[in-house]
């Protein structure tokens, strides 16, 4: 990081001036090896066939992504064959030339790329598998796939696993792992809630105690996939962290069927979490919706790629009546009536995607990356500091965010108009407007530099 005698005397000044001035907050994060804009790409409508290999419609939305600041992009079970129906397997892709090529295409736009892998999905009907995988009859079957829930813990599971997840890696040159658990610790936090009479499906976390064999398997993966220069992103399960105790991640994905009315969700986890939310409003800008996260150093994943078109409904293979069955059909019956678009972009979307996501997620990075550069210094969730002189209400979130410049966010996420009063004048950066008081109405976010 090479600076001018000017940055570099602000630099100084700010970071000293964070110090003394910012008395009472959440937390504070020193920013390190952080990519906040990250995507998930379809590559098409497994289990039907297709060619994975880039097409010019690719290589300009890749080009169009980095240039948009996109640096960590994700494929999912589409990239492999988990159901073994097209003649590759789970840890393989059965288009293994295209899927080089696509890694080398991200490569050349300076993105890197990960796979869906999973530590504890593995489909029941694989030649491969085996009982002692297990530890029970834990499972995940909808659509067309009839997983179990491996056990860490297993010998036979675990020397498989990391055999083929290595060599994955070191075969088609991808950049880490995207990693949705499939935890069977989940279960018995929700037989000990069922015993209890309480709802099984409020199981997460909490319920969930320090798992040394699991942290165990996931440290060794995140060990080989750095030791490589990569990065490791974990899914487990809806708003979850994982029950360990040493760091076994880089990216944490939560929202997986989550209400955006919540707000704040995730922000004591360790750094660094990655929004996603199943299904948007076409109606709505969702502004707000950035408005929930930024304040707490999130920034949301997107959904991308090549449209799905339904078709993988088509396959010859077996779905089960009680998947979700009914959005495939809705999906098939959108993309044959609007062809052109807006489209639907993931499985675990609304029909169609908000065609402003794209738009809004743009918007918000360019804003966002300025603030978390390499060594920034963010003070998440400010109560009392000497730059806001106006009190804090509850709902009301101001973080700051400090380099060679002195950046804050304030997101107003009550129902009346908040003034945020400051010390200083400050510099509104999405308008221009200088000055030492700004309103922000309901559901807003103000983004500040001082100057």
């Amino acid at each position: 990081m090479k600076m001018s005698l000017e940055q570099t005397r602000r630099r100084l000044e700010n970071i000293e001036s964070a110090d003394r001035d910012n008395k009472t907050y959440f937390r504070r994060h020193r920013i390190h090896d952080y990519m906040p804009g990250q995507v998930t790409y379809n590559l098409g409508d497994y289990p039907a066939r297709f060619s994975v290999a880039p097409t010019e419609y690719d290589y300009n939305m890749l080009k169009e992504l980095s240039e948009k600041g996109v640096e960590l992009l994700q494929v999912h079970e589409e990239w492999n064959d988990a159901i073994r129906c097209l003649g590759a397997d789970k840890f393989s892709s059965f288009d293994p030339e295209g899927m080089k090529q696509f890694v080398e295409a991200c490569h050349s736009f300076g993105i890197k790329i990960i796979p869906y892998i999973s530590t504890g999905y593995f489909e029941e009907t694989d030649p491969d598998f085996r009982e002692d995988f297990t530890r029970g009859e834990f499972a995940l079957r909808a659509d067309y796939f009839n997983y179990r829930k491996c056990w860490a813990g297993s010998p036979a599971w675990r020397k498989y696993l990391l055999d083929h997840v290595f060599a994955a890696l070191d075969e088609y040159g991808f950049d880490g792992v995207y990693n949705d658990w499939g935890y069977d610790g989940l279960e018995f936090a929700r037989q000990r809630l069922k015993a209890e009479g309480k709802d099984p499906s409020a199981a997460s976390v909490i319920e969930m105690p320090y798992d040394p064999i699991l942290e165990d398997l996931l440290r060794n993966i995140y060990t080989e996939v750095h030791r490589r220069g990569g990065v490791v992103k974990i899914h487990a399960d809806r708003n979850n962290t994982t029950p360990t105790r040493d760091k076994v991640y880089d990216y944490l994905w939560i929202g997986e069927n989550v209400g955006s009315s919540e707000f704040g969700t995730g922000k004591g986890y360790e750094p660094y979490v990655v929004p996603c939310r199943h299904v948007t409003d076409p109606e709505k800008t969702d502004d707000d919706y950035y408005a929930k996260l930024i304040p707490f150093m999130q920034f949301p994943l997107l959904k991308r790629g090549r449209p799905i078109t339904g078709v993988g409904i088509d396959a010859p293979v077996p779905f089960r009546k009680f998947g979700d069955y009914g959005h495939w059909s809705r999906v098939k019956e959108y993309y044959a009536a609007h062809p052109e678009g807006p489209h639907c972009y993931s499985l675990w979307s609304s029909v169609p995607d908000n065609p402003r996501d794209y738009e809004n997620f743009c918007k918000y990075l360019a804003l966002y990356k300025p603030m978390v550069t390499e060594d920034s210094v963010a003070y998440i969730e400010l109560r009392e500091a000497a730059d806001i002189l106006s009190p804090l209400p509850e709902n009301v979130y101001a973080s700051m965010f400090v380099n060679e410049e002195k950046y804050m966010v304030v997101s107003n996420l009550t129902e009346s108009d908040y003034t945020v009063e400051l010390r200083d004048e400050w510099k509104n950066r999405e308008t221009g407007a200088r000055a030492k008081r700004f309103t922000l109405k309901p559901t807003s976010l103000l983004f500040l530099v001082r100057e």
